[in-house]
């Protein structure tokens, strides 16, 4: 049995749940948000834009993605990118290199 943080109560309520009931929980937020970002590039800047402004490891990551996509003199690391982001921000700068195809400095 596993202990997980319900999001649904942002984290103040523990709920028991197996761990194919947490990986199935995960795999439906990726979903929802593979669907949310697919074939909107718009939505996807936006969301990643909203996590650049913020001081956190995952703001950092948004914000160097973001220019290095915009401008061709600064390299991201994909790595850190995508580590640092969780599934639903994950799945936006996916869609949005997607989007923008390949060719884009950064670094693999």
């Amino acid at each position: 049995m596993e202990h997980i943080q319900d999001p649904t109560y942002n984290g103040n309520v523990t709920v028991h749940c197996t761990y194919e009931e947490w990986i199935a929980r995960e795999e439906e937020q990726r979903k929802q948000a593979k669907e949310q970002f697919k074939d909107n590039p718009k939505a996807c800047a936006r969301k990643l834009y909203e996590i650049a402004t913020q001081h956190t490891s995952g703001g950092r990551a948004a914000s160097a993605l973001l220019l290095s996509l915009w401008n061709e003199k600064f390299v991201a690391n994909i790595r850190d990118v995508i580590c640092n982001l969780d599934i639903q921000n994950t799945e936006a700068a996916i869609a949005l290199l997607a989007t923008l195809g390949p060719g884009h400095h950064l670094e693999r």
